[in-house]
């Protein structure tokens, strides 16, 4: 059995020759400036126009006005520049608030479909960049309103959205002696609801995501056209930021693993952890060769140390030349070695994380798509017996 220097130095000395162009700190740059991230998140959104409005909320005082009345006067613009991994999920037309987090991005909401509902989000108007929220909302029945999901908007303000169910309804907010009147919209592909969402001040939920965790105090109400109050909610409050929240305040974790393998966008693959003492995300980049390396998508996130149960269920696939795939497998185990196999393919091999080298994430090349889940992965100890075997997944 080799120490954990020892396999580290191996995958160092495996790897040497594809050291890659980028470094961390030019990873955690390009983080900054981009901060979108993965995990499931939902939402929709606003037809408004964007501009002076974002500019407004960004550089405003620290405590917060409530919200703006937003006009709805025209369709919010087609967004087709999606970067691959970013895009807001969904099928229904961009709704777009007005509302700034932190100093570029913009709160927006899409439906998604009839399970789902909404979908939430954050959207970068220069890059066309979207980070997803967690969770997404759905209307309930009538007389309540959804669980409220809520954000902290890094501008000094709380930010919380829903749905509730009726047309056209106005929806208020109270909380501490205080009021506000939130913008609201129809949804498009919901007909007979209303989205609403309202900027304040006060408490914000505890952000772990455990209902009403803060236990903040705050009424909503929806009225009809006539006034008449057609429903009440507030009990329920739900953190929906958590993911970014983290990604955010993630720091690189061990080493890069460049695989050299080459993406569809001529870029070459390389891998990196990113997080805290608790878990870490699994990252893949595309490394041009010139110190750009762009984030193509989060693969998940591992607890530290990761679990020692073998391959993980599930594969990532990457596209690459040609029409053929890249696919990764995940082994966290005593194994000396981890080699992927597939009908037809390219090229193997694999790499360590050097924070947790027990942890592999093997790769073949060069996989046909309607192939690609015939891969199998095997792991085995320095003497070559296999220790455990993936088949089709």
């Amino acid at each position: 059995m080799r120490s954990i220097e020892e396999l580290r130095q191996a995958m160092r000395d495996e790897t040497r020759d594809l050291e890659p162009q980028a470094t961390f700190g030019q990873i955690r740059q390009r983080a900054r400036r981009r901060r979108f991230t993965g995990l499931v998140a939902f939402a929709a959104a606003v037809l408004v126009p964007v501009g002076a409005t974002m500019t407004a909320l960004a550089g405003g005082p620290a405590g917060p006005a409530p919200s703006p009345t937003l006009g709805h006067s025209r369709p919010a613009p087609a967004v087709t520049n999606f970067v691959s991994g970013t895009e807001l999920p969904g099928v229904g037309p961009l709704i777009r608030t007005g509302i700034a987090y932190g100093a570029q991005e913009e709160l927006v909401f899409r439906y998604a479909d009839e399970m789902n509902g909404v979908f939430a989000g954050l959207y970068t108007e220069k890059t066309t960049q979207f980070r997803r929220f967690d969770f997404g909302i759905n209307v309930s029945a009538a007389g309540g309103f959804s669980t409220i999901m809520e954000i902290e908007d890094r501008n000094g303000g709380i930010v919380d959205y829903g749905m509730v169910k009726g047309a056209d309804l106005r929806v208020d907010v109270t909380w501490d002696g205080q009021h506000a009147e939130a913008a609201t919209t129809g949804v498009p592909d919901m007909p007979g609801t209303t989205l609403f969402w309202v900027r304040r001040t006060g408490i914000a939920a505890g952000p772990t995501g455990m209902v009403n965790e803060a236990a903040p105090k705050l009424v909503f109400t929806a009225r009809d056209a006539a006034g008449t109050v057609v429903a009440t909610g507030g009990d329920e409050v739900q953190r929906s930021d958590g993911a970014i929240v983290i990604a955010d305040d993630a720091v690189p974790i061990g080493d890069p693993m460049p695989t050299g393998v080459v993406l569809a966008d001529g870029g070459k693959l390389v891998l990196w952890f990113a997080g805290d003492a608790a878990g870490a995300h699994l990252h893949a980049g595309s490394d041009n060769g010139n110190g750009q390396l762009t984030e193509v998508r989060d693969l998940g996130i591992y607890k530290r140390p990761p679990f020692d149960i073998g391959f993980y269920l599930g594969r990532d696939e990457f596209d690459q030349p040609g029409g053929t795939k890249v696919v990764l497998l995940v082994y966290v185990g005593p194994g000396d070695k981890v080699t992927l196999a597939a009908p037809v393919s390219t090229g193997h091999g694999s790499v360590r994380w050097s924070a947790h080298p027990q942890l592999h994430i093997g790769w073949i090349s060069g996989v046909p798509q309607q192939s690609a889940h015939k891969v199998t992965g095997f792991a085995t100890a320095a003497d070559g017996t296999v220790l455990a075997v993936t088949g089709d997944r």
